[in-house]
């Protein structure tokens, strides 16, 4: 089993013309080889007859591991694959197949006790529009509804058009960064409307889908490598008037788990996750311009 990440560089040329140019480079922070069955003593190659055969194997994958990051052809990305290898006499081309897997460190939210508490925000523009929000809780896995209460203070009654309530994911690979919306929604109790003071409550439902849990990790198999992954909320008042429009973002963690206990089982039944799992996306494209090293180099 082998794992990458591969990010972008510039390298800037000088000539007649400027031209930059965009590098790719990858950098492997797991590596394991399993010899899953080898000739018997006096042999020098498995003969089979002709049938349909099977092996079992087993990668203990360590407990410390970025999750899997743009299974597409973005960058910069994390992506984990199992090459599997018959190898043949030199006379004979060895048959090999690459499957491209999802692996998420488990992230159990309990083990950390400030998941759980509350959070309060505040911010405020030029024409004295106050906002002050609340969060049930900073902590949360697919499935589950981010909640809480928003108060307005309008003393001027400016017009405020909407509320806009987002979470994104941020991640960084080394020194490259790349930014996505996960969801979104307007307050429907606050559109176009010049109310002197608001209290509105809101509910954004997580979607039962993968995501990569919150990680900070630095480690690598021959080059150290950075991965972090990090989830916020963002409120944004939009308002009536030039430079008036402003918002708060609130760091959260998504996990993978409520409970090492007794959530356990029911939480990975919700959200199709497992602790430190491994699993493949048959449906989700995959980047087959940039493959995987070629089997010399990961067999050394």
């Amino acid at each position: 089993m082998n794992t990458n990440c591969t990010t972008p560089h510039m390298m800037q040329q000088s000539n007649y013309l400027n031209r930059t140019q965009t590098d790719r480079r990858n950098v492997t922070f797991l590596s394991e080889k399993q010899v899953i069955e080898n000739p018997k003593s006096g042999q020098s190659e498995l003969v089979y007859p002709r049938g349909q055969y099977s092996w079992r194997f087993d990668i203990k994958l360590p407990s410390q591991l970025p999750p899997s990051l743009s299974q597409s052809s973005q960058f910069p990305y994390v992506r984990y694959y199992l090459k599997f290898v018959i190898d043949r006499p030199w006379y004979q081309p060895n048959i090999d197949k690459t499957l491209y897997v999802t692996v998420f460190p488990s992230v159990i939210l309990s083990n950390n006790p400030q998941y759980s508490m509350e959070s309060t925000f505040s911010n405020h523009n030029r024409k004295d529009v106050a906002l002050r929000g609340h969060l049930n809780k900073l902590g949360y896995v697919p499935g589950e509804t981010i909640t809480g209460t928003l108060e307005i203070e309008n003393p001027q009654q400016i017009v405020l058009k909407k509320i806009h309530v987002a979470l994104f994911q941020n991640y960084q690979v080394e020194s490259n960064t790349e930014k996505q919306m996960i969801l979104e929604t307007i307050l429907p109790g606050v559109v176009n409307t010049n109310n002197a003071h608001i209290n509105e409550d809101f509910a954004i439902a997580l979607p039962f889908q993968q995501f990569a849990p919150s990680c900070h990790f630095v480690g690598g198999f021959r080059d150290n490598v950075s991965v972090h992954v990090d989830y916020f909320l963002e409120v944004k008042v939009h308002a009536e008037g030039m430079f008036t429009n402003f918002d708060v973002s609130v760091p959260m963690t998504l996990g993978t788990e409520c409970n090492k206990n007794t959530n356990q089982h029911h939480q990975n039944e919700a959200t199709k996750i497992l602790s430190n799992s491994v699993s493949t996306d048959p449906d989700k494209p995959i980047h087959i311009e940039d493959p995987p090293p070629d089997y010399g180099s990961t067999a050394q």
